[in-house]
């Protein structure tokens, strides 16, 4: 996903030259290619999130298309203050590419983890959350983003993801992947390869993919949360805060009564050690966890 993300970024700015990128110090390896050819539509501020936030609404307030890259707790956490007020507060179309959602970084440790940032996110009024799965996700996300006059954080893993949509998807609504009748296991991210392998063993249970964790399209998300009776959200999130609290919600306001059962990492800081598929075992968040748990369910 972070390779197509880079490839849409690159042709966009090279086809606008009012399109620059800020990087926090980070994707080496992966801006070489727009750093050649796109030179002075590149800026790498170094490590200074404040500078960079800054820098970017500053642009964008001049009428530019601006791109920041960083690794989310350096993009959403650490400079939360300077998103709040220089970006959402003035409602500027800034993009901002997130790498490393969930536990991509494992096992780098907690400072590296990106699991309440859709949490701290959806604090922000205008804000736009996307939550991409495959690469089709992303070119869709970042065609969202581009022609948004909101600003847009958009959360990515890292690389290497299967393609599992088509080019004909809309990334603002609820995608069906496979029709059921009484339970319904929504996702959204990277944790995608986990459900699809729940998913084999789950053949009664709908599949849905919901990129688009802020603004939703209530209208849909409604039909989902009247047309089941069990509704699993599967997400490498904190339970609280991620797309499980925003339909709780949404279901508590609109008097729907629906059984939702949250599939996300408990609310501790992680000191473990290991792998992405060690911890996410670990934190029965990984496949067989979730057919156990969709199964205990009655």
């Amino acid at each position: 996903m972070r390779n197509t993300a880079a490839k849409k970024i690159f042709e966009y700015c090279k086809s606008n030259s009012d399109g620059f990128l800020i990087s926090g110090d980070a994707g080496f390896g992966v801006w070489e290619e727009f750093q050649q050819e796109l030179e002075k539509q590149y800026i790498n501020t170094g490590i200074n999130e404040a500078a960079m936030t800054g820098l970017a609404a500053g642009m964008a307030l001049s009428g530019h298309k601006v791109f920041i890259y960083n690794i989310i707790p350096f993009l959403i956490m650490r400079n939360y203050e300077q998103v709040r007020v220089d970006i959402a507060y003035q409602n500027l179309p800034v993009i901002m590419i997130g790498i490393g959602s969930g536990i991509t970084y494992a096992p780098a440790g907690m400072t590296h983890y990106a699991l309440e940032d859709i949490a701290l996110a959806k604090t922000m009024p205008n804000l736009n959350i996307i939550s991409p799965s495959d690469p089709v996700q992303v070119e869709k996300a970042l065609e969202y983003a581009i022609s948004s006059a909101n600003p847009t954080f958009i959360r990515l893993s890292k690389s290497g993801e299967a393609v599992l949509f088509d080019q004909e998807i809309d990334i603002s609504k609820p995608i069906i992947m496979k029709k059921r009748e009484k339970k319904a296991l929504l996702f959204h991210g990277s944790i995608v390869d986990e459900v699809m392998k729940a998913s084999l063993e789950l053949k009664d249970v709908a599949i849905i993919s919901m990129p688009m964790i802020s603004p939703i399209d209530e209208n849909e998300v409604i039909k989902i949360l009247q047309n089941y009776n069990e509704i699993y959200i599967v997400e490498e999130h904190f339970k609280e805060g991620g797309l499980g609290s925003i339909l709780c919600d949404l279901a508590q306001t609109k008097r729907i009564l629906v059984d939702i059962i949250k599939i996300a990492v408990p609310n501790h800081y992680i000191h473990e050690i290991g792998n992405c598929a060690y911890l996410r075992q670990k934190l029965q968040i990984d496949a067989d966890s979730i057919i156990k748990i969709i199964k205990s369910e009655k």
